[in-house]
């Protein structure tokens, strides 16, 4: 049952299509070729130490963004999220079947990942490019799960995006219904901001109440 949903998850889902440009990254890069223009007039150990200075900046700032996971508790104060595995009865992946999840859906933006005893109901959460356009990312997502899903027939697959309230507040999300014999898996992914940051919250369950009541289960990290 289990790699049966994934594989029909990964149908579904374009998770792949997510990727993650750390903020700290241009931000270090920037600061390193300033540390290379002021060298000429500074020490060596000046220069070292600023530009040490600047990976550990940046470095703790793109761990702000990833967020932080205690137990089957995931925490994200960039974007204000905590979301309780346990609590919304399922588990948080460990850390081999997390990597072996990033693996196959082939993304490494992918932060959290957390589902059911029957694998029928899966959460995720990612981080996604600064400063995307989430209206053109959705469009591109809806095109995508139309075309790898173009074999099931117009009338097994319903596509669309819309708003949501989203811990109380409005926020873009695209919601799909595949049906595939006799089993119908409902899709949503939510997109949140913070500045030019954007996540974006995924479920996927066989119940589309199932996917209000995951949604629910966030609650804001303060």
């Amino acid at each position: 049952m289990r790699k049966n949903f994934k594989l029909i998850a990964t149908g579904l889902l374009t998770i792949s299509a997510l990727f993650f440009t750390a903020c700290g990254a241009n931000k270090a890069e920037t600061t390193k070729g300033s540390t290379v223009e002021s060298s000429v007039t500074s020490t060596e150990a000046s220069s070292a130490a600023d530009s040490e200075s600047s990976e550990e900046t940046a470095s703790a700032e793109a761990a702000k963004i990833k967020g932080s996971l205690d137990g089957d508790v995931y925490t994200n104060d960039e974007f204000n999220i905590k979301f309780d595995a346990k609590a919304a009865g399922m588990v948080m992946a460990g850390a081999e079947e997390f990597n072996e999840m990033r693996k196959m859906s082939n993304d490494d933006t992918l932060e959290m990942y957390a589902y059911n005893d029957s694998y029928t109901r899966v959460v995720m959460f990612g981080v996604l490019k600064d400063n995307i356009d989430i209206k053109s990312y959705i469009d591109e997502n809806v095109a995508t799960i139309k075309k790898d899903n173009e074999g099931v027939g117009e009338e097994n697959l319903k596509i669309e995006s819309s708003t949501i309230k989203f811990l109380g507040e409005d926020a873009p999300c695209l919601n799909a219904k595949l049906t595939s014999g006799d089993m119908t898996q409902y899709h949503t992914q939510v997109f949140i901001k913070s500045g030019d940051h954007v996540a974006v919250v995924v479920v996927n369950d066989t119940n589309e109440q199932g996917i209000t009541d995951c949604l629910n289960m966030f609650t804001k990290a303060k």
